[in-house]
């Protein structure tokens, strides 16, 4: 099923490892709190938090938001990659550059926490 979040055959390695990382957090941090709602509903676990939740992101724009935008940030890291000194200010500067930006797209992405009220 994760499969479904990687249609560009063209993407760098880096690319993948990112664009899956990012997706995965985004998935995760949903799935914690659909896990944690059935806690607190004390409902038995009749579905599987994960699998909610990456089925959720994946009818969500925010898939397609996520993958568009740290495809553009990757490959603007990537184009000038090979004129930067690995250890230099540049280099350093471009790398954190490139974390803040996936950070950013990541934290804006996010799936809406489950409403308590709406599966009373």
């Amino acid at each position: 099923m994760w499969s479904v979040l990687f249609q560009s055959f063209e993407s760098s390695t880096l690319e993948k490892i990112i664009q899956f990382g990012s997706a995965a957090v985004i998935v995760f941090e949903n799935a914690f709190y659909l896990w944690d709602q059935q806690r607190y509903l004390e409902q038995e676990p009749s579905v599987h938090p994960v699998r909610v939740a990456l089925q959720q992101y994946i009818a969500s724009p925010n898939a397609a938001a996520v993958r568009e935008a740290l495809s553009l940030a990757i490959r603007a890291y990537e184009a000038g990659f090979s004129q930067w000194m690995v250890g230099s200010a540049k280099h350093s500067q471009k790398k954190a550059d490139l974390i803040e930006t996936i950070i950013e797209v990541v934290l804006q992405h996010r799936l809406p926490r489950p409403n308590l009220q709406a599966t009373q």
